[in-house]
Parts: structure tokens; C-alpha cells; sequence
């Protein structure tokens, strides 16, 4: 007999670029402090979630995903973020006691890239969640089940651009209303660890002196955004584990440098990478730059493909002043 469906829901869930980020001391737990300008970006993945009645007394969960591009790695089990915040949710509310919950990925964000692609989805899960049963949870509750979950999970509830502190999760949210425009390039065969970067820092902390760190004014980065001065703002872009994760992997710089010869305003590394994005003008010259990272391919002359092979998803995106969204929801 075919159970029916009782709750269906829609969300989009976008990634988030880093247009500062540093590391500013230790936190109790082994965990880092850090200060970095999170920023809402247009590539994003889309979650439909599903609610029947479960054959189990607990909570039970089928995941599935399609992808654009190269899966990676992406578990369907429950070490996954979203069957976390699945099970977070439940834990709080009860409210999922004899559910059977489907969720269904349409991933355009790509797998181990430094584009928060997997904490967006547990946001999205969490505000689905919290939609369907018509809001349980209030801001703060659903804040701090999202803390519990992952450091970047918070920022993408709310979503736009916010000064993040502590782990990630104490938040200002800051009103830009001009739109960046971004190339955001990923070595498709190269996902990077983001707990081996921070014992990274750690060695580099200590081995090297005070010189190697990138000059991070996030105050001056913040008031040109506010101004409108897009151009002056992205000067003051930069990422702490940039010399860290380019000197795990070279040709990461090679990137780097061809957007900066393209023409942009500004390249750097994402998070804790290996996604470089480089910052234009406007989408034509988006598209232009992603046209010759197509070509420089398709020659097979780049620094990047003849020593790693590499092959590099190319997308293009801008600004939202938001974080995840409830497209539809039904009630059956």
C-alpha cells in the first residue's frame, strides 16, 4: 500500500564566499576564532523535501542527489550535514516520531570546495523543517540548533553579507546594496580538508614569522562596500590560508594569477579552498573570463592541466542579499 504524502517542501540553498577571512586565536574544544566578511552568492543547490508516515517508531531518512558536474564525494548516510539537521530538528521539536523524511539535492554547488555547499544544505533542511510544521522553532532555537550543526550554518539562514566572529556563528548582518560579480573556479579532481588547513595554520603559526600572514583589513573592506566602492573594496579582499593551501598545492596560484591577468578586480582563495573567485566588473566580463578559462582548456596549455591534470568547473555568479528560501510547500 502506497503511503500518503503529508508535507512536501522546496528550498533553495546558496553558497557563500569568504571575502575576508582570518584567523584571529584559539577557542576551548581545539577550535580557532575567526573574523571574516561571509557573502551570500547566486550558485546554489536545491533541496525538496518529503514527509510520509515512517513504518519505525524513530525517525527514518532516504537522501539522494543529482549532480551538474563531478558528484564528489557526497554521503548519503548520516554523516551528511543534512541528516544531521534532520535529526537536530527532531531532537528539539519530537515532531518527526514515525516520519520517513526524503530529501532530494539538485547540486550545482560543487563537493569539498570551500563554498559552505554542504552547511547551506543543513540550513536548508533546517528552515524547511521549521516551515512545514509551521514554525516550532524560533529565530534564536533555530540559530542555535544550526551552531551545533557546523560554523557556517547560522550565516546561511539569514544569508547576504554579515561579519562573522567567534566560530562563525556570532553574526552582523551588513545592508550592501550593490551586487559583486563573481567567477568562482574549482580544480574538479581536487577537494581540500578543511581541518587539515587548520592544523596547517597551526604549523605555519609556529614555524614561520609574523611575515607570511596576507595584510587583512576587514574594517576598510566593510566601508567601501557600504560607500558602493566595489573596486576599492576588493582590495582590501584577502584569505589567511591562501599562502597555506597554495603551498599544498602550487598551481592553485597559476589560477589565481590568470584571473588577475583576465582582468579582475580581485582573485583569492575561498575559505579553506581549493575554489579561487575572481571579482568583475560586470557579467560581461564574467562571461569573457570564463570563455578563455574554457579556451586555456581546451588548448591544454595551462600551467594547472599539464602538472595536476586538472580539469576546472567554471561558474559564474553575484550578490544576494539573502540566505536560504522556501520556494513552495504543500500540505497534503
Amino acid at each position: 500500500m502506497q503511503l500518503e504524502t503529508e508535507l512536501r517542501a522546496s528550498v533553495k540553498s546558496p553558497a557563500k564566499v569568504n571575502l575576508t577571512f582570518d584567523v584571529t586565536g584559539d577557542l576551548p574544544g581545539g577550535y580557532h576564532s575567526i573574523v571574516s566578511l561571509f557573502h551570500a552568492i547566486s550558485l546554489e543547490d536545491v533541496l525538496d523535501l518529503q514527509i510520509i508516515e515512517g513504518a519505525s517508531d524513530n525517525l527514518e531518512m532516504e537522501l539522494n542527489a543529482e549532480f551538474v558536474g563531478e558528484p564528489g564525494v557526497f554521503p548519503l548516510d548520516d554523516s551528511n550535514l543534512i541528516a544531521k539537521a534532520a535529526k537536530a530538528f527532531h531532537l528539539s521539536t519530537g515532531l518527526l516520531k514515525k516520519k520517513l523524511l526524503r530529501v532530494s539535492v539538485s547540486k550545482q554547488i560543487p563537493i569539498g570546495a570551500g563554498l559552505a555547499g554542504g552547511s547551506s544544505n543543513a540550513a536548508a533542511v533546517l528552515v524547511g523543517l521549521n516551515e512545514l510544521y509551521e514554525n516550532p522553532l524560533k529565530e534564536g532555537e533555530l540559530f542555535d540548533i544550526a551552531t551545533s550543526i557546523g560554523a557556517d550554518v547560522p550565516f546561511l539562514i539569514r544569508g547576504g553579507t554579515q561579519l562573522g566572529k567567534g566560530k562563525g556563528e556570532i553574526l552582523t548582518p551588513i545592508a550592501i546594496e550593490e551586487r559583486l560579480t563573481f567567477v568562482v573556479l574549482k580544480p574538479r579532481q581536487l577537494a581540500v580538508s578543511t581541518p587539515s588547513v587548520f592544523c596547517a595554520y597551526d604549523q605555519w603559526v609556529e614555524q614561520r614569522d609574523a611575515g607570511w600572514r596576507p595584510v587583512i583589513d576587514h574594517e576598510a573592506a566593510l566601508q567601501s562596500l557600504l560607500s558602493g566602492n566595489l573596486e576599492d573594496a576588493t582590495k582590501c579582499f584577502a584569505n589567511v590560508f591562501e599562502p597555506i593551501v597554495f603551498d599544498m598545492h602550487p598551481s592553485l596560484a597559476s589560477i589565481k594569477q590568470r584571473l588577475l591577468d583576465l582582468g579582475c578586480w580581485s582573485a583569492q582563495l575561498s575559505g579553506s579552498g581549493p575554489s579561487i573567485f575572481g571579482v568583475v566588473a560586470n557579467l560581461e566580463m564574467a562571461h569573457m573570463v570564463r570563455r578563455k578559462f574554457k579556451e586555456d582548456e581546451t588548448r591544454g596549455d595551462s600551467v594547472w592541466r599539464k602538472r595536476e591534470g586538472w580539469e576546472i568547473d567554471c561558474f559564474i555568479a553575484e550578490s544576494i542579499g539573502c540566505g536560504v528560501q522556501l520556494l513552495q510547500k504543500r500540505h497534503n
